[in-house]
């Protein structure tokens, strides 16, 4: 079974492959048990870069902060749910 940084690193890993040079920051964790299954989930908040030249002049910086929840199986290691608001 993996511990809650082990799932914090798969989790972090899973959002850094996907969202390249994003800030990523964990504010809520908790093991849950779901159909029989236990589970950590996460939450937190994810701030990504912008790519155009001019962004940081023309967009808010608040424009690029998103709120996550991520479910790592704590048996396995694998992600099993994430979604962004």
């Amino acid at each position: 079974m993996l511990t809650e940084d082990e799932a914090l690193n798969v989790a972090q890993a899973f959002l850094q492959d996907k969202y390249f040079n994003s800030k990523i920051r964990f504010l809520d964790n908790r093991l849950i048990t779901r159909n029989n299954a236990q589970v950590y989930e996460l939450h937190g908040e994810m701030n990504t870069q912008s790519h155009g030249v001019f962004d940081r002049f023309i967009i808010d910086k608040t424009a690029n902060k998103y709120l996550f929840k991520i479910e790592i199986d704590a048996k396995e290691g694998c992600l099993v749910n994430y979604e962004l608001t």
